[in-house]
């Protein structure tokens, strides 16, 4: 295996330790405000992506569209989400994030952020390096 090759499977290795990691304590902030990770993950897309449908949110998730519904289903009773039919498609609801769910998710956030440095240990430094590697791995595809 040349060099190259040797090093991009240590970086796939370390990656999914990671993303390991990061799924451990998004769990648990998750958690500790009553949502699954699931749950938490559907508040902040609609962050990005607003007025989106279950439909929509299933193809941006990669989830199917029953999983999503049920997830819509508990986060209304929550409050954490609004739904609201589509004047231009009667036959389906647009969703967003209400304001106390952009409110719990950018708690949530903040948390796991914080988290996620003192876990690493990262510095500005290490963040900025990694950044810039990440960005030139994101343009090269």
């Amino acid at each position: 295996m040349t060099a190259d090759r040797q090093l991009l499977k240590q970086i796939i290795i370390l990656n999914r330790g990671i993303r390991r990691t990061e799924r451990r304590i998004i769990r648990k902030h998750a958690r500790q405000n009553g949502l699954s990770p699931n749950q938490l993950l559907l508040i902040d897309t609609l962050e990005d992506f607003p007025n989106n449908s279950v439909m929509g949110m299933a193809e941006i998730l990669e989830l199917n569209k029953s999983t999503i519904s049920t997830l819509v289903s508990q986060l209304l009773e929550q409050r954490l989400i609004s739904k609201q039919l589509d004047p231009q498609n009667k036959s389906r609801f647009i969703l967003n994030d209400t304001s106390k769910g952009k409110h719990v998710a950018a708690g949530i956030y903040d948390n796991y952020l914080d988290e996620l440095i003192q876990t690493f240990r990262l510095d500005q430094l290490d963040l900025a390096g990694i950044k810039h590697v990440l960005e030139k791995m994101e343009s090269n595809h």
